[in-house]
């Protein structure tokens, strides 16, 4: 350590790292186990309902899941839960374990990191002490609590380092340390291609090529000819690409995908907006925005107050602390530092001039930069820690910005708890307001509903399972089933034989159409608990809806209603049906956004043409059946007159989502349509 430091402060401060790396790893224990009770949400409970899947069909890639953006979840945190449920209930102990199993692996990965960089004990020591500690409750729950981007970057640790040992291998271990790097490149492109290439592949390239330089550099100063080496492992990185994004592309024809919105480019004023999101949503992970109307003189705004200050600070020190490293001379540090600089720079890239990132909420949508900040943090504590050169002034303030993360985990991890200290406990849990819920249908005996998706997982494994509610969104008044993450087999009428429940807020309630529902689904009974209303019916609503069965054992039809979208026509008539006048064109149904699964299928059309140009030689418009993205499975133009029945077949090889059913008037006659229905073809016998 530098002698520009008061004295006695370096042997203070190596006496006081390893003691405050072991509080910071309780409270972190603290933090899983009981704390995050109170922050606990259905984005977690992914990775427990996922688990469950696989264990329930015996399928590692369950058929009937519905992945998001073709995210396979290779070696993914339900895979530490996934042994646990044959001898333990998947509740909340479960996920506390698979974080914790996460945390270990990051923290292993983290001074793995700091021995290739070449650092010294207290710098490994601080950087882990500034990681353990949580720095914002934001940036625990992406590293801990929910723990994706903390299992990200331990994959980039653990790639790293492998290849680094790879460098050096001689003999066998080249082999052991070469199949390392391919499987780790083989899993994440397997999982995602995309992520794949951004956060693992170009960055290790980078690094590589860096390396590659400096040989041929030194070969050339002496005359030969620079070793291939750097040159094969680039190879072998690039075969792990494509290994992984060939079964990544097997895989995913034989699972169900939400392929969600597709990427585009921002104008110059939406670039210009994310770039201020980075800005705001880096000082949010860093812990560096107040709490809005929190008074001023509060206690805690005497702890805020100098975070800002830390922040802001922190903003400058990190590239900083990146531009010093790439002087080092250690070549383990330089490839640690290229690759972060390389997977700040791309996502940076990607945040900032694509949609990827939904700037209404910053501090959410720099989650894609939390790798590479943790990464940022560790080559900081080693610049700030060993490099002797340093001037006075960055050495203190990087000491200061540095301790102050490092001692945050108090403030972080108690923060919920503070504001619930009047919270009861039931065992080692907290009596929160989902806690109490779960209590109440317990107590009337309801194990199994729907609700929206921030509802439903998080209280089926708060539940043990006991209770099992599964998401669904409200879509013309009525509720579908919310296919993205979750299984269709929970929906299915035969997943559940007795009464269900629709678990709403006031809210919600209002955009249901009680009396279509109850027409479909039979009456039911009310109950409210605690602003909640929990709607209970006679048995499994999955079996009246129409839009839940994917396996469609029965024809499902769909008459016109009020609800029934369209952009042209009125509603007339009893029974009720959708009319464009002469000369009135556009979309007169659509919908109902349903999802099918793989197999020929007969949609009907029942509607009346009138007007000018009968006997087949009118041009009524057409009917259609789409698919997401505006896919056509079958189409007929209208040409009849009169009362008709059109029938459209078509075969999907694999699951549908989206599907519409669609009656277009072209203007040039009257149409009456009266609804339209969809039946699964029996299968030809060859």
């Amino acid at each position: 350590m530098s002698s520009r430091l008061p004295a006695g402060v370096p042997v203070l401060i190596q006496r006081w790292l390893p003691r405050l790396l072991i509080l910071n790893l309780l409270l972190l224990g603290f933090y899983l186990a009981f704390d995050y009770q109170l922050t606990y949400h259905s984005d977690s409970a992914v990775k427990n309902l996922l688990a469950q899947e696989i264990v329930d069909t015996g399928q590692y890639f369950p058929h009937d899941w519905n992945y998001a953006n073709g995210d396979l979840w290779v070696f993914y945190t339900q895979t530490w839960i996934v042994p646990l449920l044959y001898v333990h209930a998947n509740g909340f102990v479960l996920h506390v374990m698979s974080d914790l199993c996460t945390a270990v692996l990051a923290i292993g990965a983290a001074w793995w990191l700091c021995a290739i960089m070449g650092q010294s004990r207290s710098a490994r020591l601080l950087s882990l002490c500034v990681l353990t500690a949580g720095i914002s409750q934001i940036l625990a729950e992406h590293i801990y609590g929910q723990a994706a981007y903390g299992s990200m970057f331990y994959v980039a640790g653990f790639l790293i380092g492998s290849y680094w040992k790879l460098s050096h291998a001689q003999g066998r271990a080249r082999w052991l340390w070469g199949a390392a790097v391919l499987l780790l490149l083989v899993q994440v492109f397997w999982s995602n291609p995309q992520r794949g290439l951004v956060f693992y592949l170009l960055p290790l390239l980078a690094a590589a090529a860096t390396l590659y330089g400096l040989d041929w550099q030194a070969a050339r100063q002496i005359g030969r000819r620079a070793p291939a080496r750097q040159l094969w492992q680039a190879a072998l990185a690039v075969l792990g690409m494509l290994l992984g994004t060939a079964l990544h592309a097997w895989t995913m024809k034989h699972v169900n995908n939400d392929s969600g919105e597709t990427l585009v480019w921002l104008s110059m004023a939406d670039m210009a907006r994310n770039l201020g999101g980075i800005v705001s949503g880096m000082m949010s992970l860093l812990d560096g925005v107040p709490l809005a109307g929190k008074p001023i003189m509060h206690p805690f705004s005497a702890y805020q107050a100098p975070r800002i200050l830390i922040a802001l600070l922190m903003l400058f020190l990190l590239p900083w602390a990146l531009w010093k490293s790439f002087r080092t001379q250690q070549r383990g540090a330089l490839l640690v530092v290229v690759f972060t600089a390389a997977s700040t720079g791309l996502n940076l890239f990607i945040v900032g001039t694509t949609s990827v990132a939904d700037m209404a909420s910053p501090e959410a949508s720099v989650r894609y930069l939390v790798p590479s900040l943790m990464l940022l943090l560790i080559i900081m504590s080693g610049v700030i820690v060993d490099r002797r050169s340093l001037a006075t002034l960055p050495r203190v303030c990087g000491w200061t910005a540095l301790l102050v993360l490092a001692t945050s985990a108090p403030f972080t991890y108690f923060r919920p708890l503070t504001d619930n200290l009047d919270m009861p406990w039931q065992g080692p849990r907290l009596v929160t307001r989902d806690l109490r819920m779960i209590n109440f249908l317990d107590s009337q005996g309801l194990k199994y509903g729907y609700s929206t998706f921030w509802n439903a997982g998080k209280h089926s494994v708060l539940s043990g399972q006991r209770i099992r509610i599964r998401q669904i969104i409200t879509a013309n008044g009525l509720p579908i089933p919310m296919r993205k993450l979750s299984s269709n087999r929970w929906y299915n009428p035969d997943a559940w034989q007795g009464p269900t429940f629709l678990l709403l807020s006031t809210e919600e309630k209002a955009q249901i159409n009680m009396d279509v529902l109850t027409r479909l689904a039979g009456p039911s009974r009310e109950m409210i608990f605690e602003g909640w209303h929990i709607l209970v019916f006679a048995d499994n609503i999955a079996a009246h809806l129409p839009d839940w069965d994917t396996r469609m054992a029965h024809k499902l039809e769909y008459p016109v209603t009020a609800v029934t979208p369209h952009l042209a026509g009125k509603l007339q008539g009893t029974p009720q049906a959708l009319v464009a006048a002469p000369g009135e064109a556009g979309a007169l149904q659509f919908g109902p956004f349903r999802t099918v699964t793989a197999g020929r299928y007969v949609v009907g059309f029942e509607l009346e043409t009138a007007g000018e140009g009968g006997n087949g030689a009118a041009d009524y418009g057409w009917v259609d059946v789409v698919a997401a993205g505006g896919k056509v499975q079958a189409e007929q133009r209208i040409t009849a007159v009169g009362r008709q029945r059109i029938a459209l077949a078509f075969d999907t090889p694999k699951l549908l989502n989206q599907l519409e059913f669609r009656v277009v008037s072209s203007g040039k006659g009257q149409i009456t349509v009266y609804g339209s229905d969809i039946e699964r073809a029996p299968q030809e016998k060859h």
